[in-house]
């Protein structure tokens, strides 16, 4: 992977400065602050290159913390990532299993962790899927979180990677949890007014079995609630509501939201029942030697 590449799918994500500008949504966990499993959906509507739209951002700013979803490079490439932040200066997680098409590598700028994300053809308008999970590892003293994401055209579930982290005494490193949010970030700065708009949805548990739809949710920038989700959008608003216009007759009118309020909640959907028997049989990616 040459440097170039290497830049744009980790630093622009990572380096919050001037250009870089995001909207979240803060999900209430619902006391679920133990939860090992989580699955989510991804709709974007509306898109721009330079675009990263994060499924969930778990343990921000504490040992072990990560993110996941997909991300608008250009015109031509888009892909999915999955990282995790060390756990400490001295214990550092590593990927031991990861899809032949899967990039891996250490990360730098606002922390350091281990980063891998793989080319994939998502495609505006349909749901991206994907589940994490952590499990007590093999090795001592250390945690497994395995990243999945739905193939649609081969209409299977893919092991994109397996990040494992030293617990080193941090329970944030065996749970998925703590300020979690969604968010959606223009890494270049550029073409602030271009609409993109995605629609988000969570479900969160201590097993596969226990996992509840995440129905509240406060956010800030552009943001509310679209055909029973909760939607995040950046863009000149004149342009946004014209696209909102002509997603009314499949997806309804949005209801907007603002910074530190609440909207009533969402329906409290479970699982869908086709993803939930897939999810308990999952495959593995081929272990990572000599990492």
């Amino acid at each position: 992977m040459n440097s170039k590449a290497f830049y744009l799918a980790v630093g622009n994500i990572l380096l919050l400065g001037a250009n870089a500008q995001a909207q979240h949504l803060w999900w209430n966990l619902e006391r679920q602050n133990d939860a090992t499993c989580l699955y989510g959906e991804i709709t974007v509507l509306a898109t721009h290159p330079g675009i990263y739209y994060c499924g969930a951002n778990w343990h921000p700013g504490e040992a072990a913390g990560g993110y996941c979803g997909i991300q608008d490079n250009s015109l031509k490439e888009r892909r999915t990532i999955f990282s995790v932040w060390d756990t400490s200066p001295d214990l550092h997680p590593t990927v031991t299993a990861a899809d032949a098409r899967t990039v891996f590598n250490r990360f730098g700028g606002e922390g350091t962790g281990a980063h891998t994300h793989m080319v994939w053809p998502w495609k505006t308008g349909e749901t991206f899927q994907f589940f994490v999970q952590k499990e007590p590892s093999l090795k001592a003293d250390s945690t497994d979180m395995r990243y999945f994401v739905y193939d649609r055209s081969q209409k299977k579930w893919l092991h994109s990677a397996t990040i494992t982290s030293p617990n080193g005494g941090k329970k944030s490193v065996t749970t998925i949890g703590g300020g979690l949010h969604s968010f959606l970030e223009n890494l270049t700065g550029k073409n602030r007014n271009v609409p993109k708009i995605a629609l988000y949805r969570l479900w969160l548990g201590k097993s596969l079995d226990t996992m509840k739809c995440l129905t509240r949710a406060r956010g800030d920038g552009t943001w509310g609630q679209l055909h029973d989700a909760y939607f995040l959008a950046e863009g000149d608003m004149a342009e946004l509501s014209a696209v909102f216009s002509q997603l009314e007759k499949e997806y309804g009118k949005p209801v907007m939201g603002t910074k530190g309020k609440s909207l009533d909640p969402i329906s409290d959907k479970p699982v869908p029942a086709t993803v939930s028997a897939d999810l308990k049989r999952l495959p593995r990616a081929n272990e990572v030697k000599d990492n």
